[in-house]
């Protein structure tokens, strides 16, 4: 059986927007890494349900109290992608369990 090559299509693409996000916090009422482990496990799973984003936790494994979380948000208008990670920082800043030091974020 002899397959077709794939051809170009001549439909006009739109843009696709990816947010990156990445974030430094600090949580300051952990004694183990199972409170850790509870408590960004909690704030991954709010911030998954809430606002459809993908979060990853990469950095400071092992420490107690600090962690970094990567947040990933795409779509087809810069507006709204723009809108949900400035809504999840947001919404971390008033997390009391932890303190968010740091933000960076870029466009994709």
């Amino acid at each position: 059986m002899e397959s077709k090559p794939h051809r170009m299509s001549a439909i006009p693409r739109g843009k696709l927007y990816v947010v990156q996000c990445t974030l430094d916090l600090h949580i300051a009422d952990c004694q183990s890494l199972k409170d850790k482990r509870r408590v960004i496990k909690s704030l991954k799973q709010r911030l998954k349900n809430r606002y459809n984003v993908s979060v990853c936790e990469f950095g400071d494994l092992s420490l107690w109290q600090r962690t970094q979380l990567g947040i990933v948000t795409c779509g087809n208008d810069r507006a709204i992608v723009d809108s949900t990670i400035s809504t999840v920082i947001n919404f971390i800043e008033h997390v009391h369990a932890v303190a968010l030091l740091d933000v960076e974020q870029r466009i994709l």
